[in-house]
């Protein structure tokens, strides 16, 4: 028995004529007639009685009427809920490190969102080490961090790469220096367990010098801090270079080159290997894997 038959049935028994509820139903009338006959014949009784005046339900057409109506109904019903979990499930979190929740990903947030409008994003940013956990914890499904090592039972889907700068007030004359110098400049550092520091010490223990030789003041565990600070004080700061993309082109902040030294961070997405991606997650993965990504740096 097709619901579709039923559903027929009962706009023909509730227009009381087979031609309007063909236009209602937007089929032709010889296509609606076969619909109700063979629903007459897969159950075997007579539901409507044809005359000039109209149509009519029998009696047995009246029991399969009530019945229809609210098999009608538990299908609406049913495709509600349905749409309700669709809605539902499409809810995305991506969690990743600041220099990129924070920076980055905004703008992408925003252009992925204009070309799936059913996908709501939310963005959580906290230290790379942070979604590391919440994803081996099965907080969240997918992750981007910051330059992290020996990542196990994880796919690894490599995203941007960006510069790791020294950086300081446009109206500080320094613009050229030595690693020697560096040594001995003022500096605002990220906390103790910041990536960025990691990299940084890696980077001069390639030329023989020690991190806790530099000359730090103190630490703050924000970008925005550092950057605040740097612009009213004559210190120095190793920042990402997609945090301070605005600050130098508008010359309230710039970079210091380091002879001899460059250093560079790379950026992964992140998910589990034992995770299967939902349709939404995939679809973020492969934008913000495209040109049309359009980070906000």
């Amino acid at each position: 028995m097709e619901i579709t038959y039923l559903k027929s049935l009962y706009i023909t028994a509730q227009c009381n004529s087979i031609s309007i509820a063909a236009k209602q139903l937007h089929l032709s009338q010889p296509g609606l007639s076969f619909q109700l006959q063979s629903l007459e014949s897969s159950i075997g009784k007579t539901l409507l009685k044809r005359s000039n005046k109209g149509v009519a339900l029998t009696p047995e057409g009246e029991i399969v009427f009530n019945y229809a109506k609210s098999i009608i109904a538990l299908e609406e019903n049913m495709c509600k809920e349905l749409d309700e979990l669709e809605k539902l499930k499409n809810q995305l979190t991506i969690a990743a490190c600041s220099s990129v929740a924070d920076y980055a990903l905004p703008c992408s947030a925003y252009t992925f969102n204009q070309i799936h409008d059913n996908i709501d994003i939310n963005i959580l940013s906290m230290s790379s080490y942070e979604v590391l956990k919440k994803i081996k914890d099965r907080e969240i499904n997918v992750g981007i961090v910051q330059s992290l090592k020996n990542i196990s039972d994880m796919i690894q889907v490599p995203i941007t790469k960006s510069n790791i700068v020294l950086v300081c007030n446009y109206d500080i004359p320094t613009s050229n220096i030595t690693i020697d110098d560096l040594m001995k400049l003022p500096l605002i550092t990220r906390e103790t367990s910041s990536i960025i520091n990691e990299s940084i010490e890696q980077n001069l223990n390639n030329h023989n010098r020690e991190f806790n030789d530099l000359n730090i003041l103190f630490t703050l565990n924000s970008d925005e801090a550092i950057k605040r600070t740097l612009m009213c004080k004559e210190v120095y700061a190793f920042l990402p270079e997609i945090v301070v993309k605005h600050e130098l082109h508008d010359k309230y902040l710039k970079k210091v080159l380091i002879q001899d030294l460059s250093i560079q961070s790379n950026y992964t997405l992140l998910y589990r290997n034992d995770y299967i991606l939902k349709n939404y997650e995939k679809s973020f993965i492969d934008f913000i894997t495209s040109k049309h990504r359009c980070f906000c740096y």
